[in-house]
């Protein structure tokens, strides 16, 4: 073999090993890929996780984000924090990941699916991603342990449950709180009215459907917008006074994740409350 031959061969398998390499310097550029990568990364591997990352009403990994320096998502603070790898979104501006891409940066984009089955195989995929794989194995094993198997049928004699949250909108098929439900053993009635994804629900809507059980989340302090007042409208009260309600924190399902076990054991609890 020559040795031009040669150089080029072992090159080659240099850049492989470093390709292979797990990163050391990872910066998260959003809420969702920050709480994945403090629950999977060593503390080492973690530059920086974003700002919302240490708000306690949304953040499930608040306390322990205090300890990283902070990020806007802003391409100079990047730079600065030269990471070797750099979590983003589907929302993520492009033009900002165009412009890492440019400056050689390596990104590495989440799906944010909202199926449990999607949210193990996302965690499956960082956590290889990061060289974190028992991790990440021992994360999934907890979700299953938790929350079961997801296949399981469901009966056809479930009870209702609605998602109403501040401005009237409600959570139909395709969202997490819609999976929540569904693995918790309640009806979406806004889902099987045929709606999908983050809709607008008019009040009149919501007490047509008379669900047997509300379910809200609210983001900061409890009525801190009057846009959360219409939660309790006297008209709405009037319907569900005789009917339960469930408050569950907005950071068990704002973001895919195994803290979404938290928000299933919520409403599974709440099947004591029906009549």
């Amino acid at each position: 073999m020559g040795v031009k031959r040669l150089t080029t061969l072992l090159l080659g398998l240099f850049s492989l090993a470093i390709d292979a390499a797990p990163p050391q310097r990872v910066v998260s550029l959003n809420l969702c890929s920050d709480q994945l990568l403090l629950m999977l990364a060593s503390p080492e591997q973690v530059a920086s996780v974003s700002h919302l990352a240490v708000e306690p009403s949304s953040s499930f990994v608040a306390r322990q984000a205090a300890a990283y320096p902070l990020n806007h998502a802003r391409l100079e603070e990047i730079i600065l924090l030269q990471p070797d790898l750099v979590i983003t979104v589907p929302y993520t501006n492009p033009r900002l990941v165009s412009t890492l891409h440019q400056l050689g940066f390596e990104t590495y984009q989440l799906a944010l699916g909202s199926r449990l089955s999607e949210i193990r195989s996302e965690i499956a995929g960082l956590a290889e991603r990061l060289g974190q794989q028992a991790r990440g194995a021992a994360i999934i094993e907890t979700i299953r342990q938790r929350i079961g198997v997801e296949t399981q049928p469901a009966p056809a004699d479930r009870p209702s449950a609605l998602f109403y949250q501040p401005r009237g909108y409600t959570s139909a098929a395709g969202t997490l709180q819609d999976e929540a439900m569904r693995l918790a053993g309640w009806r979406n009635p806004a889902s099987e009215a045929g709606l999908s994804g983050y809709v607008a629900a008019p009040l009149e809507q919501v007490i047509e459907w008379q669900p047997e059980l509300l379910i809200t989340s609210t983001y900061g302090e409890p009525g801190a917008s009057r846009a959360e007042q219409l939660v309790h409208h006297p008209a709405l009260k009037s319907v569900m006074k005789e009917r339960p309600s469930l408050e569950v924190p907005y950071k068990y399902w704002i973001c895919p994740g195994p803290m979404l076990a938290e928000a299933v054991t919520l409403l599974r609890n709440a099947h004591q409350e029906v009549p």
